[in-house]
């Protein structure tokens, strides 16, 4: 159900526009809590104020930067020169390709995990930059905006590219922060890129437990509230969409698909792909 106040994407992208939009809160206004159909990356330039949800409220200063999904309400109040660049995206509009983000701890906490656990970690999982991160962000804001400015050939295109490295320059940022004192939220996110790392083979939950330093109960219920699928399935399902991919582009053999994913019997492996797609892998290969 939507907030009283719900924001929506068509009102900020237009028709034919690439879905990223640079705006400048300079100040920023109080703001009713509300909710919107997609994502935002927040940059806090300057003063303070307090950032609040349905449950909880949150301090934010110079340096903060954190990434509020849709479906998260949220508001501003109690601002003392509170200075922010906001940019607005809806990465499912974007088909950027994924290539090795993934990966990233970083990217896994700072778009995913943070976002969805913020009502319970309290907001210790931001990223807070210091004096040159900033300008480095900041730099790269600024190309992207120039880029959507003035349009010339290509800019759709080069704007894409330019999200694209701010989103790798925050992740690296959020890991090599994080090396020094991982919270819980990053070490999830760690688990998580693991997992990634390794879709040519089964993973096993002690291997998760190591790395998550989280019970077996705790990290089930965060996986749960993250993923929607317990960690197991979760890899499960990330090996079948690789296969996906696979059968799609490329002349490989079902059987050596299997073997690559690290499945030893294809028999198996098209039955947990028909379990999870509702074709068997030569249906869905006919199909695509």
């Amino acid at each position: 159900m939507y907030e009283k106040h719900h924001l929506m994407g068509k009102d900020f992208f237009t028709l034919n526009e690439i879905k990223i939009k640079i705006l400048h809160r300079d100040p920023q206004a109080e703001y009713a809590i509300h909710t919107h159909d997609f994502s935002e990356l927040v940059l806090v330039l300057n003063g303070h104020g307090t950032h609040f949800t349905r449950k909880h409220t949150f301090q934010v200063g110079r340096g903060d930067l954190f990434v509020i999904n849709g479906d998260r309400a949220h508001g501003y109040k109690d601002l003392k020169n509170l200075v922010l660049i906001n940019i607005l995206f809806d990465m499912k509009k974007l088909h950027l390709p994924d290539y090795d983000i993934h990966t990233s701890p970083g990217f896994h906490t700072l778009f995913t995990i943070e976002p969805l656990m913020r009502e319970d970690s309290k907001f210790p999982g931001r990223l807070k930059l210091n004096e040159t991160q900033i300008r480095e962000i900041r730099t790269i804001i600024l190309k992207l905006e120039k880029e959507q400015t003035l349009q010339k050939e290509g800019f759709c295109y080069m704007t894409a590219a330019l999200f694209m490295e701010l989103i790798t320059t925050i992740s690296r940022i959020y890991s090599n922060n994080s090396q020094t004192g991982k919270s819980n939220l990053y070490t999830l996110g760690e688990t998580i890129s693991f997992m990634e790392n390794n879709l040519d083979r089964t993973v096993y939950i002690n291997e998760l437990l190591k790395i998550s330093h989280m019970s077996e109960s705790s990290l089930l219920r965060a996986f749960k509230k993250i993923t929607g699928k317990s960690p197991l399935d979760y890899h499960l399902n990330k090996r079948i969409d690789r296969a996906c991919s696979f059968l799609t582009n490329s002349n490989k053999t079902i059987t050596m698909i299997a073997y690559d994913l690290g499945f030893t019997d294809s028999n198996y492996f098209s039955r947990q792909f028909k379990k999870i797609k509702g074709l068997t892998p030569r249906e869905f290969r006919k199909r695509s």
